[in-house]
């Protein structure tokens, strides 16, 4: 009975041993020890808060819409659903196009703050391109929303498709249209978030299915998206005729894409794009060489773009982070796309 309990109580004592060890982090005895100070610990917390305390606006508020580009059909849409959305909710809106030069943006974001702006609304702009010009902004005060821009320092919010997710979609209906295995083409460019993280998926992707082999890889960029896709592409199957599918970013790669393929009568090739470009749609509807692409659900991003600024005015916790929904778009429900999106042109005389 005696061994018996004294056995208990090493079990006990080794027991308890091991949860204190696991809930202490040793560091090596020769580290150097590095003191923190109040003011750079409260950075470090507000920092790496997922929501941002705020003081109240003074004054109206007057919001500032600045996109980077309206070549893309969802670029079009968001910046006029925005505006609409923006006066139908009571504030001023001014809006800018930067017609694809990330300088004219930064440029257009100063203009905006010296306008009076005190919320600007940031789409689909060149995340590097504009840290300064959002730098600037926030250090005057005036709240900055990204949507599809990236994360930049300063900004109150930022609004994003989950683009790994996405990426991974794509290209997981493309590998197994080809069986996870043969040879690919594959495009992109390094000039905005959503297109780098689509291309980090593509390499994800190709480290895991080894027989997947990539023939060619494209760089594309804006402008002439669809026409830099178009003479890549064709002279990656010209080398590479055996070629089963070609791994896009979005539609106007996707466009140039089965544009080259139709030319060299490569008509058995796959394709999906992103954005739910019109020639895209009837594409998928006709079983040509682009199978899939998506949207995102604008009107729900906006109206949560215009959540977030009543809460800013009124001085509320905003989260950072808001994830914008997005519906893959096949042939089963193509017809219901091509129908919104040709109402949507024959409104804007397109």
């Amino acid at each position: 009975m005696k061994r018996k309990f004294i056995g208990m109580l090493v079990s006990c004592v080794l027991t308890t041993s091991m949860l204190m060890a696991g809930c202490t982090t040793e560091s090596p005895a020769d580290a150097p020890v590095e003191e923190t100070s109040k003011e750079e610990k409260a950075a470090a917390t507000e920092e790496s808060s997922d929501s941002k305390e705020t003081a109240p606006m003074d004054g109206d508020v007057v919001v500032g819409v600045s996109i980077n580009a309206l070549d893309a059909i969802n670029n079009r849409q968001v910046f006029e659903l925005m505006q609409e959305k923006v006066k139908a909710a009571g504030y001023e809106c001014m809006a800018t196009n930067a017609n694809g030069t990330a300088v004219q943006q930064s440029t257009d974001i100063e203009n905006l703050v010296q306008q009076g702006c005190n919320v600007i609304v940031v789409l689909n702009g060149d995340t590097d391109g504009l840290t300064n010009a959002v730098k600037e902004a926030a250090s005057k005060g005036v709240h900055v929303i990204s949507v599809e821009s990236g994360y930049i320092p300063g900004i109150s919010a930022y609004f994003t498709k989950n683009d790994f997710a996405l990426g991974a979609t794509m290209y997981m209906m493309l590998a197994s249209e080809m069986g996870y295995d043969g040879e690919i083409i594959a495009t992109g460019h390094n000039e905005h978030p959503a297109i780098r993280a689509r291309v980090n998926v593509q390499e994800a992707m190709l480290k895991e299915y080894s027989n997947i082999k990539l023939v060619n890889r494209i760089t594309t960029g804006y402008p002439g998206t669809t026409e830099l896709a178009y003479n890549g592409v064709e002279s990656a199957l010209q080398q590479n005729p055996d070629v089963e599918t070609i791994w896009c970013t979005f539609d106007l790669e996707a466009l140039g894409a089965a544009q080259a393929c139709e030319a060299l009568g490569k008509t058995d090739i796959k394709i999906v794009g992103a954005d739910g470009e019109i020639d895209v749609l009837y594409e998928i509807r006709d079983g040509e060489q682009i199978i899939a692409t998506s949207v995102a659900d604008l009107e729900a991003t906006t109206n949560n773009v215009i959540e977030t600024i009543a809460d800013l005015e009124a001085g509320e916790n905003v989260s950072m982070f808001h994830e914008m929904p997005y519906i893959m778009i096949t042939k089963e429900n193509v017809d219901e796309w091509i129908e919104k999106t040709e109402s949507y042109l024959k409104e804007n005389g397109e």
